[in-house]
């Protein structure tokens, strides 16, 4: 019996030294650890907020439609949320009814004018704000329409389309998956959708009409290609464009009326397509950048200051600015096939332009006449 006793003691011992160090055996064996940390779960996606609070909902819809049914209104708490049932159409948003209440439920409603609505909104079908009402945050599986002087404050996500009239406001995030009308007058933060267009006063939009620039490349211009010099303004050579892939011009750049040029260029000065110009490539100035009436852009345009498009112009890329980016009537930014994004401190769309993708502005957005 005494003969095993040592060979009991070394194997208990040779045990509890193993044991710290199982982990990183089995990861010698099965290496796991090489795959990147999670630091993040967010994905970018604007209708973040509104994807959350349908799934918190979901359990409500059945006595949401009981409700609809009998045509009452019906307050419910669960986990301490209170949660109002609206089943008529005629709601007035009674504030006793109101008082505590943090979301509220309905197929179709009509927020009256002046009322004030500090709950989340969840519409089966459409959603509608009177004059001068505000509403905190609402997703609604229909169209939404924003009446003058108007006001979201946290997020608004409609499965159709949204109309801000003048007047209205935006504030955080906006988005639509079909199509987001702004009259000029209305301002926003954040904004989201397949195609956003900024309409008249008569409701009419002029790029809806316009015909998409030509980018295929038939019968170009003559292409041009840059002296870099260490001073002065850009100069622009008669020669035919060479096959760089990536200029860098020392000062200001300039193409000319008409030209086309195929390269990728970075000037540390201002930079300016001029009208009619064609651009196949990106482009980037530390300073101010321009881009005239009737120019097309088939890169991404960053502006180290601020950034003007004009009339007519066309731009297929991203477009960043570290200040503020205005965009003239009748202007196209991206495509249905293609969305981009404009980023910017502050951003002033005129009205008549069709842009598609997203609209990100740090401090405000504002649609003109």
């Amino acid at each position: 019996m005494a003969s095993w006793a040592p060979l009991g003691l070394i194997s208990v011992t040779a045990a509890l030294l193993a044991v710290p160090v199982m982990p990183a055996l089995y990861e010698l064996r099965k290496r796991g650890d090489v795959v990147p940390l999670p630091t993040s779960r967010h994905d970018g996606r604007i209708e973040n907020f509104s994807a959350a609070f349908c799934s918190r909902v979901k359990p409500f819809l059945l006595q949401l439609h009981q409700c609809r049914v009998r045509r009452e209104v019906s307050r419910t708490n669960v986990d301490g949320t209170e949660v109002l049932l609206v089943g008529r159409d005629d709601f007035d948003f009674d504030s006793a009814q109101m008082r505590g209440v943090a979301a509220v439920l309905c197929s179709d409603l009509m927020i009256p004018d002046g009322r004030v609505l500090n709950s989340d909104v969840y519409a089966e079908k459409n959603l509608t704000l009177g004059q001068g009402s505000t509403v905190r945050a609402a997703f609604v599986h229909g169209d939404i329409t924003v009446s003058s002087n108007s006001a979201i404050l946290r997020w608004m996500h409609a499965q159709g389309g949204i109309f801000l009239a003048e007047g209205s406001a935006a504030y955080g995030r906006l988005s639509a998956d079909e199509v987001i009308y702004l009259r000029p007058g209305c301002s926003f933060q954040h904004m989201h959708a397949p195609s956003i267009l900024t309409v008249r006063e008569d409701g009419g939009s002029e790029a809806a009409d316009l015909p998409m620039p030509d980018t295929q490349g038939n019968e170009p211009a003559k292409s041009v290609t840059p002296e870099v010099s260490d001073a002065g303004p850009f100069i622009v050579a008669d020669e035919p464009f060479a096959s760089l892939r990536r200029v860098r011009v020392r000062g200001d750049f300039v193409l000319p009326p008409g030209q086309t040029m195929n390269a990728n260029v970075i000037a540390t000065g201002d930079l300016r397509l001029a009208s009619g110009s064609r651009f196949f490539g990106s482009a980037k100035s530390y300073r101010d950048m321009v881009v005239e009436q009737g120019a097309s852009v088939e890169g991404s345009i960053i502006s180290g200051r601020t950034l003007h498009l004009g009339a007519r112009c066309f731009v297929a890329g991203p477009i960043l600015a570290e200040g503020e980016v205005v965009v003239a009537r009748g202007v196209h930014v991206g495509t249905l096939d293609a969305l981009t994004t404009i980023s910017c401190r502050a951003v002033r769309i005129a009205s008549g332009c069709r842009l598609h993708g997203t609209v990100w502005a740090r401090i405000r957005g504002l649609v003109e006449d």
